[in-house]
């Protein structure tokens, strides 16, 4: 048994050849909360896109662990109070551009009353460009469609009531022509889908006009990262076109026009979880906040009022689990500057996993996507990129820094790399082994094995291609792309350096491999 080895290490050849092994079990957590707070004031759009486009590297250390994980997205405003203290998901626009300039748009909220399966449609005969402005005007469908969906895609909207509404007759046609203001209005809306919203979620326009209408190069765009294009369309006069995710796989939906990226629609899920075959998109969907937001950025605030009365309670729905590790992490291109120090905020949040918060420093990690360089001086930026510049991070650094957490330059091209590290660490997989003893030079041999038994080796690994051994820590490296699986056995065997020895890399100058002056 490989315990076994662990537990007699010393010497299994003798006095002269002394041997040594260490065996290692690459760890799990087994549930983790993690809150991610985005600046969303006025110079963070390019930094969401950027978080949102690579999260699904998080997700996959989640799944490769084998971690029960829930996601919640809060922003840096505490002054408005659609963002104070609220788990974000639920607000979205749509926002309608011509050659001519705006056509039409909708702005609706999580109050509107989105339930899963039911479109919001206008109510019949109520389609112009200024009836959709208000929720008043809006209804929750009830007419059946596809499979366990309910809406009128394509056809006429009825009466909240249900009572069908004749179609309108075309009039004299002066088109085809591009649309202007108000020739166009968004009249239905399916954005919380019964099935998977990467393929069923979809919205309707109608013309309003007597004249044939194209839609070539219309714009169909949010404040975050959503913007399509609409290809060349025909519409006839007062008819209505589908857009949706998908001609063909989309939950029975009549999809005219299908983008599959670049189009989401926001809904009503502040809490996203394991369980959701969408997770990646509803993410990159709560993460696009938009850049409406206070410019005197409260990080920390923030983040603890989402766990205050009456936030936590009626908002947010509780969602912090009791077992879980609590992990937070910044993204913000300016320092916090909420009222409290940083030692209180950490022992706020410590404090909401009781007694394991103080007794397992891993309870809590704070982790920061934020400037990293400090600049020459107050004033100047701590980073320049393309995107912009970013300001010395100073509070959310010290967060980070004592609680173990991840740090990465919110300048950075590409967020790839820290999002894959931050799920890793949170999955509590570990990428550094450290040594009980000092190995040989060129002894180290490394197996992973899949249990405990002698019987389930995986593999023999070869260090440079599989790990790296770094003399001053004493430890055996892994990169993120080769961190042994969570629960498998590493088991590390070698010679163990005589006392007072020093170790010397075997191809270091003058080691044991060093070519020397050989041709």
């Amino acid at each position: 048994m490989l315990l076994a080895l662990a537990l007699a290490g010393c010497t299994e050849y003798g006095f002269t050849d002394s041997r040594w092994t260490d065996v290692f079990q690459q760890d799990r957590a087994n549930e983790v909360d993690l809150l991610v707070v985005i600046d969303n004031s006025c110079s963070m759009v390019e930094e969401q896109d950027n978080l949102a486009r690579n999260f699904d590297a998080l997700l996959q250390q989640f799944v490769e662990a084998e971690v029960s994980w829930q996601i919640g997205v809060t922003t840096t405003d505490v002054e408005e109070e659609r963002f104070r203290g609220r788990l974000q998901g639920g607000d979205d626009e749509i926002v309608l551009r011509g050659p001519s300039g705006e056509i039409d748009r909708v702005e609706y909220t999580r109050e509107w009353g989105f339930e899963r399966g039911h479109s919001l449609f206008l109510r019949g005969q109520r389609t112009t460009a200024q009836d959709n402005d208000t929720a008043d005007n809006w209804c929750r469908s009830t007419t059946p469609y596809g499979i366990g969906h309910y809406g009128t895609p394509g056809a006429p909207n009825p009466q909240c009531d249900g009572t069908p509404i004749a179609p309108v007759q075309p009039g004299s046609d002066a088109g085809p022509r591009a649309p202007l203001q108000g020739d166009l209005a968004i009249a239905e809306i399916m954005a919380m889908s019964n099935s998977d919203d990467r393929l069923c979620e979809w919205l309707e326009l109608a013309s309003t006009t007597d004249d044939t209408l194209l839609l070539e190069g219309v714009e169909m765009s949010d404040r975050g990262r959503n913007h399509v294009v609409l290809p060349a369309y025909t519409l006839a006069p007062h008819d209505r076109v589908v857009i949706g995710r998908s001609l063909e796989d989309n939950c029975g939906t009549p999809v005219d026009i299908a983008f599959a990226e670049g189009f989401t629609l926001n809904d009503d899920i502040r809490t996203i979880d394991d369980t959701m075959p969408d997770a990646e998109e509803l993410f990159a969907e709560a993460v696009s906040q938009g850049t409406i937001g206070s410019g005197i950025e409260l990080g920390f605030e923030a983040s603890r009022l989402v766990f205050e009365p009456p936030y936590y309670v009626y908002e947010n729905q509780a969602w912090l689990r009791d077992e879980a590790k609590l992990a937070i992490l910044y993204v913000s291109d300016e320092d916090d500057l909420s009222p409290l120090p940083v030692d209180g905020y950490l022992d706020y949040f410590s404090q909401l996993k009781g007694l394991r918060g103080y007794r397992d420093p891993q309870m809590l990690t704070v982790s920061a996507v934020v400037g990293t360089d400090r600049p020459s001086s107050e004033d100047a930026p701590s980073c320049i990129s393309d995107n912009g510049l970013g300001f010395y991070g100073e509070r959310y650094l010290a967060a980070a820094n004592r609680t173990g957490g991840l740090t990465d330059s919110i300048c950075a091209e590409d967020f790839a790399p820290i999002v894959s590290r931050l799920g890793l660490t949170l999955a509590g997989l570990q990428l550094e082994f450290g040594l009980s003893r000092t190995p040989r030079p060129g002894t180290l041999e490394v197996s992973v094995y899949e249990n405990e038994s002698n019987d389930s080796l995986i593999g023999e690994l070869e260090e440079g291609s599989d790990y790296t051994y770094d003399p001053e820590a004493n430890a055996v490296i892994f990169t993120v792309e080769q961190a042994p699986a969570a629960s498998t056995w590493i088991v590390v065997r070698y010679e163990i350096l005589p006392n007072g020895a020093v170790y010397v890399d075997p191809a270091a100058p003058g080691g044991p491999d060093d070519p020397g002056d050989l041709p």
